[in-house]
């Protein structure tokens, strides 16, 4: 009869559970993408675009504590909120919202400048905007749904210029179609930056 030393012991159950873990499903990442499209370009001879352009600063972007984790949110009822494990985040999402966002305003805004806080250079924004997400997931039902409500201010002085809320619908995705999922939350999500783009040209249009 053959007695296994402890040492021994302890290192083929460490080898079988190493490979029990190399067997089990790998986890998939996956990142948020600008989807807004830039404006047509103007012919030649059309006139030059009288609105100067703006400097636009991105100051905060707000969201639910349910939402500020790795794994990818869904609703399994209008109460019960559903986390997958093998399916997360490439990264802090608060921050790939930010960076797509600033990036589709950029899209939307042709010729002016778009920044994320923090930055480095100085510089005195025309505008301030201050995201706060309240639902960004999909329903029940397959389609993705964002509401969010946003503060415009004039970064000469911090006077409050507009804040409006709304919520946008996308497309639907299948439960357990994540490629489309996030395909359709980017979609929605461009949809916020137009909404937010829409506000700052009012504002512009005003003098404000």
């Amino acid at each position: 009869m053959t007695i296994l030393r402890p040492q021994l012991m302890t290192a083929l159950a460490a080898l079988v559970l190493l490979a029990g873990c190399s067997s089990g499903p790998a986890t998939r990442f996956y990142t948020l993408a600008p989807v807004a499209e830039a404006p047509p370009v103007a012919a030649k001879d059309a006139a030059p675009r009288a609105a100067r352009p703006v400097t636009l600063v991105i100051t905060d972007l707000r969201l639910p504590p349910y939402l500020d984790r790795p794994q990818i949110v869904t609703r399994g009822s209008d109460n019960r909120l559903q986390m997958s494990e093998l399916e997360q985040w490439g990264g802090n999402l608060r921050d790939d919202m930010t960076r797509v966002l600033t990036e589709n305003l950029g899209r939307q805004l042709p010729g002016d400048r778009v920044l994320a806080a923090p930055f480095q250079i100085a510089v005195q924004p025309d505008y301030r905007v201050e995201v706060d997400v309240q639902r960004f997931e999909r329903e029940a039902n397959g389609p993705v749904r964002l509401a969010a409500r946003w503060w415009i201010t004039r970064g000469a002085d911090g006077a409050l210029l507009a804040s409006p809320e709304a919520s946008f619908t996308g497309p639907a995705a299948g439960a357990g179609d994540y490629d489309a999922l996030v395909g359709a939350m980017s979609t929605v999500f461009g949809e916020l930056a137009r909404a937010i783009v829409d506000s700052i040209r009012a504002r512009a249009g005003s003098g404000s």
